[in-house]
């Protein structure tokens, strides 16, 4: 572990092999505005690496701009599900592999800003800080010792794939963390899995019915990268922008249809959404199908071929009517 602070180690090896690697560009987190939410930053020299910073709130997919830049060589800090969606997009040939350098860091698992702050009203950054499997929390006249894991996203819980595979530099694990938990995707989906076939649909409309249509789920996802999105298309028009009931459970449906096999399930689509809707039960069970159907699990490998991506003639066809 090294000896300084973790964001000064982060800042000093990203400057270094910025350097060293001619890069282009980097992509990773600093603090932005808004109480517990880093945000992605793109530095274009070495010399503009300040600020660098990685704690417990880092859950958006950095991965998600990189085909942006995929006519440069970028260096990107990569956790498991980063390292996951990239295995994806060049999969799908969005990128060359030869174009990113990859600096790997052992995720301690991500927390829930959003039941922090229901717990701890307005709470800052100054007043939490992360030390080994604990958070401490500084209260009016107390400071709070908790546990990390009791706050980790539901898709952290259910992750065993933290650390991330094949990078081309492998950083020490930052100074806290949070015991593997071990729940799956199963687990999470056990309210969807305990409702009758014939009242999914309603129990999926009730989940989503908060929704506004804003796409923040759908903008913030590593692999939504079409030019144009069927909620946009006007020739034909699929749907309307009015969040009406309709609308929204068409968009969620097709949505999930077109992340099954995808989906790194990192988080980052529930992260985003305003009105905080447990979006990890949706991708959660999609990915528990495929997973159960085609023994398969998203972004592991570039070379297994996505399982709605192909066909053999040996394929089982039960479902065949």
């Amino acid at each position: 572990m090294p000896m300084i602070p973790y964001n000064q180690y982060l800042s000093e090896i990203i400057r270094r092999l910025f350097e060293q690697e001619a890069l282009d560009g980097w992509i990773a987190y600093t603090q932005g505005s808004i109480p517990l939410r880093p945000h992605p930053v793109i530095f274009k020299t070495p010399e503009e690496v300040t600020n660098v910073v990685f704690n417990g709130f880092c859950v958006q997919n950095l991965a998600r701009y990189l085909r942006h830049n995929h006519d440069k060589r970028m260096g990107i800090l990569v956790k498991g599900c980063e390292r996951r969606a990239i295995r994806v997009l060049i999969q799908e040939k969005q990128l060359e592999r030869e174009n990113v350098f990859l600096v790997g860091i052992p995720c301690p698992g991500m927390l829930n800003r959003n039941r922090l702050r229901e717990e701890f009203p307005n709470l800052q950054n100054k007043q939490i800080t992360e030390e080994g499997d604990h958070l401490f929390i500084q209260t009016e006249g107390a400071l709070r010792k908790v546990a990390r894991t009791d706050y980790l996203l539901p898709t952290c819980r259910a992750c065993h794939h933290r650390v991330p595979d094949d990078v081309d530099v492998m950083l020490e694990a930052p100074p806290f963390s949070a015991p593997r938990a071990e729940e799956t995707f199963e687990t999470w989906i056990k309210p969807v899995e305990e409702t009758p076939w014939d009242q999914r649909a309603l129990l999926f409309t009730e989940i989503l019915s908060p929704c506004i249509l804003c796409y923040a789920c759908r903008n913030v996802c590593p692999l939504c990268y079409c030019e144009t999105c069927f909620t946009d298309s006007l020739q034909p028009a699929w749907m309307t922008p009015a969040p009406e009931p309709d609308n929204i459970f068409f968009y969620h449906v097709n949505r999930m249809m077109h992340m099954a096999g995808r989906c790194v399930t990192c988080g980052s689509c529930e992260w985003a959404c305003p009105e905080h809707i447990p979006l990890h039960l949706l991708y959660g069970k999609i990915a528990a199908d495929v997973k159960e159907l085609f023994n398969f699990e998203s972004g592991l490998d570039e070379v297994t071929p996505q399982p709605l991506s192909h066909f053999s003639e040996d394929d089982p066809d039960e479902h065949i009517r």
